[in-house]
């Protein structure tokens, strides 16, 4: 075993610039993601720099029969970036690439972190329109999950900013994709979680950066009184407010909106729409930057101390997300509510396509309201580890009765009976997609059930 390592190794080694990782030592942080729920040895590990190293990557795994996942910051939550016994593609390194055109549209690698585009965006006076609020993660994870963020009240997904993008088949080799040109591969790879291919830099709409944002932060005695107060946002035309967020944790449940502005005089000078004022236990209004919302993650440099973290978000129309929240503040408080938990609610406008595996994919409203319930178990904390898995099997359960959509970055574990139930065509479809293009199916085997 360890002479076919070696021999693996060496043919990945002699077509790609940086050495190729194949000791246990270099291999174990490949071996957990951000979710840390379970543990999956690669056997070797490909730091890719450009697209070339991907393309000698997928046709050395294609010769040999051996699996490839693509990592970018290993962000998440049910093993989709890790890979038992084969290769790992760490798509996250390297120089940030980036080019702003003068119409605002920006070429950028997907190895490029968010943090890294906003600040080449800002330099040219531009913004992208969602941002995520984990800065580090790769342009490219996000957008294989879709990606969603505070401005998704006007500017929906991640993956709707998107006008090409260039796709690496499990063949290693290249098209262009976009709605004109190889329509449904571009369909498929945009929240696609990887199983056409690899996303190798995309052509994506910008908007103008405007670097102040006058916030209003209400807080309410109960997440359905918060569920209440913004119930205007489902038919809300107007284009502001452009930020919000609601949430609850450790017992304090609030909700933000913020509009963005030129310059700090217009901001104070600019009321802000929010929830009626009888609706609300206290309001403050506050001036702030554009990523005041995003969320600093420290990772212990241990990795035994590391936390498992069971995240899932649910998405419905606006009565589907009453009766889901009502649901929700049933059960019994330490299902829920402990300091083990954050609950957070984002506000998601329709976009102009409907992907095939997007939440947002079901009903008629212009916006929709994505719902997370987010479990950090410390180490050793196996008793609620296991309540958190069988809750999130509950509420799954319950968002499919209600007619939503779980959000398939999340560490639910759907089956395939499930996907069918859901997704019916498209599943099939990209089932059958997978089978012509990669008929070893070993291309992100962890991607989709």
């Amino acid at each position: 075993m360890r002479a076919r390592d070696d021999s693996l190794a060496g043919a990945l080694g002699a077509g790609v610039r940086q050495p190729v990782l194949s000791s246990r030592e270099e291999l174990t942080p490949y071996s957990f993601d951000f979710g840390r729920t379970v543990q999956k040895m690669p056997v070797a590990v490909v730091k890719a720099l450009c697209e070339e190293d991907l393309v000698h990557t997928l046709r050395v795994a294609r010769e040999r029969g051996v699996p490839v996942s693509v990592r970018g910051a290993g962000h998440s939550c049910r093993a989709q970036s890790l890979c038992e016994g084969g290769i790992v593609i760490d798509n996250s390194g390297g120089d940030p690439h980036v080019v702003v055109e003068e119409d605002g549209r920006a070429t950028v690698t997907t190895r490029t972190r968010w943090g890294e585009l906003e600040a080449a965006l800002n330099l040219a006076g531009r913004t992208a329109p969602v941002l995520t609020d984990h800065m580090a993660t790769a342009v490219g994870g996000t957008l294989s999950v879709a990606g969603y963020g505070a401005r998704s009240l006007q500017y929906g997904a991640h993956l709707d900013q998107v006008e090409r993008l260039r796709l690496i088949l499990p063949d290693g080799s290249a098209r262009w994709c976009s709605e004109q040109e190889n329509a449904e591969l571009f369909q498929y790879a945009l929240g696609g979680f990887g199983q056409v291919g690899i996303i190798e830099q995309v052509v994506m709409r910008t908007l103008p950066y405007r670097p102040v944002v006058r916030i209003q932060l209400n807080h309410f005695a109960s997440f359905s009184e918060m569920v209440e107060a913004i119930a205007w946002t489902a038919e809300w035309e107007e284009k502001t407010p452009d930020h919000f967020f609601g949430q609850q944790k450790n017992g304090a449940v609030m909700s933000v909106f913020g509009t963005s502005h030129e310059d700090v005089e217009t901001a104070e000078a600019t009321p802000i729409a929010g929830p009626p004022r009888q609706l609300v236990k206290d309001r403050v209004h506050m001036l702030a930057r554009p990523t005041y919302f995003i969320q600093a993650r420290t990772i212990a440099e241990d990795p035994a101390a590391r936390p498992r973290q069971y995240w899932s978000d649910y998405c419905f129309e606006l009565e589907g997300l009453r009766a889901f929240v009502k649901y929700l503040e049933s059960l019994p408080r330490e299902r829920l509510w402990d300091k083990n938990c954050m609950v957070r609610m984002l506000c998601l406008r329709r976009g102009r396509t409907r992907w095939p595996f997007d939440i947002r994919s079901i009903g008629t409203a212009p916006r929709l309201y994505g719902i997370g319930i987010y479990y950090r178990i410390e180490p050793g904390e196996d008793d609620k580890a296991a309540r958190a898995r069988a809750s999130h099997q509950d509420f799954l359960a319950r968002c499919l009765e209600l007619g939503g959509r779980p959000y398939l970055y999340g560490s639910n574990e759907l089956t395939p009976e499930q996907m069918h139930q859901v997704y019916g065509g498209a599943y099939e479809r990209l089932r059958a997609l997978r089978r012509e293009l990669d008929p070893q199916g070993l291309l992100n085997r962890g991607g989709l059930p």
